[in-house]
This record gives C-alpha cells, structure tokens and sequence, in this order.
C-alpha cells in the first residue's frame, strides 16, 4: 500500500498530537499544582527523583540532624530531583516534623518518606520560605542549587513561612500532619 505525502503527514500530525495531549496531561496537573502554591505565596518546583550513582547522596533519601525548637529536634531528609521546569538538579531538604509519623528522638528518615520517595517518581513542592529559594549550591557533583523545604504547614496567618506540602506522583500528601504546630505559636 502507497500512501501519499498528505496520508503521511496527517499520520505524523495524528501521532504529535496525541503525544503533546498527553505532555499536557502532566502539564495540566503540575499547573494546578503550581497555582496552589501561587496563592499560598510559596516557592513551585516540581521533578523527578533522582539516585546514586547520579546523586550527590548515598541514598535515595537522607537523614540529616538539625537545630532543635523548644526542645524538639527539626530534622530533614535529603533527596536530589531533576526539575521538570528547568531541568535543573535540586538538593531538596524536607522537614521531617511534618510527616505523619515523625518520631521525635529517631534520627532516621520517616517511614512514609522512605516508602513514598523513590527514585524515577515524581514528587511536588510547595516551598514555604520563597525569599530564599533556590538557593546556589558549591561542592556537589549533581546539585548545583537547593531549596530548604522549610514552613509551618500549620495555617499560621503572623508567621514568616508559607503554608507549603509535598505531594507524590499518586497524589500522597506526604507532610500534612500538624502535631507539632505549637512550636510555631509559642
């Protein structure tokens, strides 16, 4: 069978555009995603996770101690994505307070982050400290910039930080509990 030169282009326009509806199924998401933040006046980013060896960790996720608040250690887990907007390599530091089942006194990665964070997932971040973010990173073979996870999440109108969340691929809201809340309105 011959097909002409207009069969073959209405195929290839048939073929891009079922490719570009589908493009805009993950683009409609992320827009949807990057206007909540917008109106929660939060730092958008949003890739996929990356893992060694194309990390600068040893792991997917990554403990790391930090200051503590009135009392109460405010730990982060590491991860690196490549962002889907720029296409950029992202030391991303997430709060640990924030997991449903952060264990005060454990220095480890939450439960929820390890089973949720995989490499190659996608993930959403809505930043809550948007002066600050990205910030320029030296040193790191992949990460040349970072952004510090850091906000309340606890609906604060006085406070400092957006209200921000990390969302997965599947839609878990992986940092939505609200247990430690006091520590920011003391």
């Amino acid at each position: 069978m011959k097909l002409s030169h207009l069969a073959i282009s209405m195929l290839a326009f048939a073929a891009c555009t079922n490719t570009a509806l589908a493009a805009n199924a993950l683009s409609e998401q992320a827009a949807q995603y990057q206007a909540a933040c917008a109106q929660a006046k939060g730092y958008f980013q949003y890739g996929t996770i990356n893992s060694p060896p194309n990390s600068d960790y040893p792991a997917v996720t990554n403990f790391k101690p930090g200051n503590k608040l009135h009392g109460v250690p405010l730990s982060h887990t590491h991860i690196e994505i490549t962002s889907a907007l720029d296409g950029k390599v992202y030391d991303v530091a997430i709060d640990n307070v924030f997991a449903k089942d952060f264990k005060r006194y454990r220095r480890e990665v939450p439960a929820s982050y390890r089973r949720n964070l995989k490499a190659g997932r996608t993930v959403y971040f809505c930043g809550g400290n948007p002066g600050s973010e990205p910030y320029t990173l030296s040193g790191q073979k992949f990460a040349q910039h970072g952004f510090d996870w850091v906000h309340t999440n606890c609906e604060s109108p006085n406070s400092q930080f957006a209200d921000g969340w990390m969302i997965t691929e599947n839609g878990s809201k992986l940092t939505n509990s609200h247990k430690y809340c006091y520590l920011w309105n003391e």
